[in-house]
């Protein structure tokens, strides 16, 4: 799949946005719209202009109370998503709600996708609505399995709008409108982040109507909220950013029992003199906790989602937010989207966000709700770098504590006294826990970057369990955890380390490796006696509970600023080293500067599949009987932001590592096939193993050539390569293929295995001669022999030989003698892009 995203000004500036990402105006897409402090009429002149330019687009949109765009917000803008998908159908509708329980609005979406496999929904809706969170439980029951990631659309900061929703036809308030995803192996991630931290003891509401809460533990609300929270009065605000500043009971959030976090907001309605809920409703007889928002939590589980990312597939991430995110804890709510901003994350603050909730949807207030989508492999690394110094946050948990204490200090009862006690616990004990390694009891990262800070380290030893691949194939994860757990304990425990707390200090890097720092007033003599004292005791170790040992290397870095990346760079590079006892200056660290190259060119190739930027590039192939360029080979090449071209040896190795590369091959795959179709001009692809073994690939060509009228011009390319020794997966896929009259070639031949008789099942259409055989076929008399070998087998087999690398003339009339029937090589043709192509001369041109 393909995503986009922009900031719209208007149609001609969205026109110029498709050209240059030369996207397909006639395909099918999704197009999401997110409209901030704008009218009806204007979102649905957005919609018309975009489907007048996209015409088999799918529109849908929502107001909101601003957007995000790259990781940053804008307050009065449109945001446009366009999603261009492979293999997955879009379902798109609408409902009204006029006369029609959720119950029946739930049965009318399951009428209109029954046909479809939904797996997830993307819906907007109207009105503030209040019958959401009902609506979402129908949904639950009535269309189970499907996620579902959306929201109350938002309005403007002044609340002189209803929130509406919209598409190219209409707006309207009353209702809701939807997305379905159908597509069997859709990838999906979804993950929030609360925030809230319960900091009383259980309370019932006991009554409530609608979205008023009547009673709360057998008293008026009113008067409920007016004794816990210390108020001198009740007030109403209408505008926003009043809330935000003034309303003191929008800070503490009432969080539900038994619902993993969700959580409501209240107000006071000074109209009917009842406490209300925003945008929702909750049942009689509800239990829930008093809460506050907690910017220590928000940390811990913005780092706990962007570890989650790592791991997960995703090609396109969005968020739904919340409004009051953006307002009480606008310092989180800005950096808990920088460690996505490389990632492109876009995003929409609504009233109330909708996500998948421990096995159901759910209906959130105050979070922050991801939803990440792939057809292919792809992976995002978020931004780690963002948690360094995020201890500043703890400001906002003064702010809220500050309040507290004004607010006890007018009216200080025995139990409002109870609950800041209780605050004061919750905020240390959320400390605590951002800090703590939860599988090893350790101090984590965020401390050892706040400790550095305080106590000046300048040395560190890294402990790193050497067999913990053995450790758990044969005692699974959570053995293997057990074992690491009674190893740290006997280093904990140790006395010389006891008796030094004040000088030595320990951290959990992660489940393989421990960290133990000193200070500038540890000499480097007695630190580097306190490790070898460890080593000598701990290099390896036995438990009586396991059969196994821990073998552990020790690994010194001591006088740099950088301790800690200086040494996840060492654990890489000796990873190798016959040493159990590495001292960082004798680690050959010149690699440091290829790990930075590394991620550069991640970053390029993430930017190149969000851009359009994988290029086709094609060579002319020289036929030696009639004396012009009769094919071509289609080359991949990456392009970034600069314009800036990159070869396969540039980035091969590393999208590979990443899992990119499937995503670069059926783009290039899909790219050539459409160029070429119907020209009756001969094209070769290449197809390695990783295309023809992996499933999705594999069918994904297939049903590129079904859709052909004649695909008799294309040639696959297979390399000669030791995954295709069990040839029988290959066999398949050739069979298939050739249904399609597509030929084939053997690619690099000579390089592989060279296994004759597996050559001979595939019965190639053409050999390729590698280049590092046609290269040496002058200089030495083994290559001229090799060579013959190959042309006699070519006879044999009835397929055509192909001559690459074929660099200057006196090659090529080495390759003459041989009666080769194709050269390829820049003594013929340079790789060029598609549009340079002469296809009304095919005589040769020999370029320089």
């Amino acid at each position: 799949m393909r995503s986009l995203q922009l900031i719209y000004e208007d149609k001609n500036q969205f026109d110029t946005f498709l050209l240059e990402n030369s996207f397909d105006y006639e395909s099918d897409c999704l197009v999401r719209i997110y409209v901030s402090n704008h009218s009806k009429e204007e979102a649905v002149e957005v919609s018309k202009a975009i489907k007048n330019l996209l015409p088999n687009s799918r529109i849908i949109g929502c107001s909101a109370n601003g957007v995000i765009f790259h990781g940053k917000q804008y307050e009065s803008d449109i945001l446009v998503v366009i999603e261009k998908h492979e293999k997955t159908n879009i379902i798109k509708g609408k409902v009204v709600f006029e006369n029609k329980t959720t119950l029946e609005i739930a049965n009318e979406i399951k009428q209109n996708i029954e046909e479809e496999n939904i797996a997830l929904m993307h819906i907007l809706i109207g009105n503030q609505w209040t019958q959401a969170g009902i609506f979402l439980d129908d949904m639950n029951t009535v269309n189970p399995g499907i996620k579902l990631a959306g929201g109350i659309a938002g309005n403007n900061m002044n609340q002189d709008v209803i929130s509406f929703v919209f598409d190219e036809y209409e707006a309207f308030e009353a209702g809701l409108i939807y997305a379905g995803y159908s597509n069997d192996d859709l990838k999906i991630f979804t993950m929030a982040n609360i925030s809230h931290e319960p900091i009383s003891s259980v309370y019932t509401i006991n009554e409530a109507k609608d979205t008023y809460l009547e009673t709360i533990e057998g008293v008026p609300a009113t008067d409920w909220c007016f004794e816990q929270f210390g108020l001198r009065r009740l007030k109403e605000y209408k505008k926003w950013q009043q809330i935000a500043e003034d309303d003191e009971l929008v800070k503490f959030p009432l969080i539900i029992e038994n619902s993993h976090g969700l959580s409501r907001f209240i107000h006071y309605d000074s109209t009917l003199n009842k406490m209300s809920l925003y945008s929702s409703t909750l049942p009689s007889n509800t239990k829930f906790r008093i809460g506050y928002v907690s910017p220590t939590r928000c940390v811990k589980e913005c780092h706990d989602i962007c570890k989650e990312v790592s791991k997960h597939s995703i090609e396109s991430l969005f968020c739904y937010t919340c409004v009051f995110r953006k307002l009480y804890l606008e310092n989180c709510a800005d950096w808990e989207l920088k460690p996505f901003a490389n990632c492109n994350i876009s995003g929409a603050f609504m009233l109330g966000e909708i996500g998948w909730n421990h096995d159901r949807n759910s209906l959130y207030n105050g979070s922050c709700c991801y939803v990440g989508l792939a057809e292919n492999e792809s992976y995002f690394l978020p931004d780690f770098s963002v948690f360094d110094n995020l201890f500043h946050v703890n400001t906002d948990d003064d702010k809220l504590l500050n309040f507290v204490l004004k607010k006890q200090s007018l009216a200080m009862t025995e139990m409002n006294q109870q609950l800041l006690d209780k605050l004061l616990v919750q905020q240390e004990k959320s400390k605590s826990q951002l800090y703590l390694d939860t599988l090893t009891g350790l101090a984590n990262t965020l401390k050892y970057d706040i400790d550095k800070s305080k106590y000046g380290f300048d040395k560190m030893c890294m402990i790193q369990i050497e067999n913990s691949n053995l450790l758990v194939s044969r005692f699974g994860q959570e053995g293997y955890h057990q074992i690491l757990k009674e190893g740290i304990k006997c280093i904990l425990d140790d006395n010389e380390l006891k008796n030094n707390s004040r000088k030595f200090y320990c951290y959990a890097l992660n489940d393989t490796t421990i960290l133990v720092t000193a200070a500038a007033e540890v000499s480097d003599e007695e630190f580097m006696t306190f490790i070898e004292y460890l080593f000598e005791r701990y290099h390896t170790m036995e438990f009586n509970e396991f059969p196994e040992i821990l073998i552990n290397r020790f690994i010194l870095v001591q006088d740099d600023k950088e301790l800690l990346e200086k040494g996840i760079i060492a654990l890489k590079e000796c990873q190798y080293l016959q040493s159990h006892f590495i001292n960082y200056s004798e680690v050959d660290m010149s690699s440091s500067e290829s790990l930075q190259k590394e991620q550069d060119m991640l970053n390029i190739l993430n930017y190149a599949l969000n851009h359009d930027g994988i290029i086709p590039y094609f060579q002319g192939i020289y036929d030696n009987e009639n004396k012009q360029v009769a094919k071509y080979e289609a080359l991949m090449r990456v392009r970034d932001a600069a314009g800036n071209i990159y070869v396969p040896s540039d980035f091969m190795e590393i999208a590979k590592k990443y899992h990119l590369y499937t995503r670069l091959s059926m783009i290039m795959i899909g790219k050539v096939l459409e160029l070429f179709e119907g020209t009756g001009l001969d094209v070769a692809l290449n197809l390695s193993a990783y295309d023809i073994n992996y499933k999705t690939v594999n069918n994904f060509i297939i049903e590129k050539l079904s859709k052909m009228k004649d695909c008799s011009n294309f040639v696959f390319e297979i390399l000669e390569d030791e995954s295709f020794k069990d040839i029988s997966m290959l066999q398949s896929f050739l069979e298939k293929v050739r249904k399609f009259k597509v030929r084939i070639a053997i690619d690099d031949f000579g390089i592989g295995y060279s296994n004759f008789i597996s050559i001979a099942q595939i019965a190639p259409d053409f050999i390729k001669i590698d280049g590092g055989i046609v290269r040496n076929i002058k200089k030495d008399v083994i290559y001229r022999k090799v060579l013959e070998n190959i042309v006699f087998l070519g006879k044999q087999l009835d397929a055509k030989i192909v001559a690459e690398y074929v660099e200057d003339e006196t090659i090529q009339e080495e390759v003459e003698k041989y009666d080769i029937h194709y050269s390829q090589g820049y003594y013929f043709a340079r790789p060029v892009p598609f549009e340079m192509i002469n296809f009304e001369s095919f005589s040769c041109s020999v370029k320089s």
